[in-house]
């Protein structure tokens, strides 16, 4: 899935657990509850992404882009994961 188009989908509860998603564009989509363990989202776009009750854990998230839109799971720093709020 690396460098994929995702924009707008919607993910909800996917299993993504190990994926390789950088450089996606997940401008929009729905990853609510998703599993992202040990996923690599590095420089991902996740502007208006919608990450809450995602599991996060072991993700990879350095150089992913972020807005005041994108919406985490509770307990996620972004800025010491190494996001780019733009």
């Amino acid at each position: 899935l690396r460098g994929a188009k995702l924009t707008g989908a919607n993910l909800r509860r996917a299993n993504l657990t190990g994926a390789n998603l950088e450089g996606a564009n997940l401008t929009g989509a729905n990853l609510g509850g998703a599993f992202l363990g040990q996923a690599n989202l590095e420089g991902a776009d996740l502007r208006e992404a919608k990450l809450i009750g995602a599991n996060l854990g072991g993700a990879f998230l350095y150089r992913a882009k972020a807005n005041e839109d994108t919406t985490w799971p509770e307990g996620c720093d972004p800025v010491a994961a190494g996001v780019i709020f733009e």
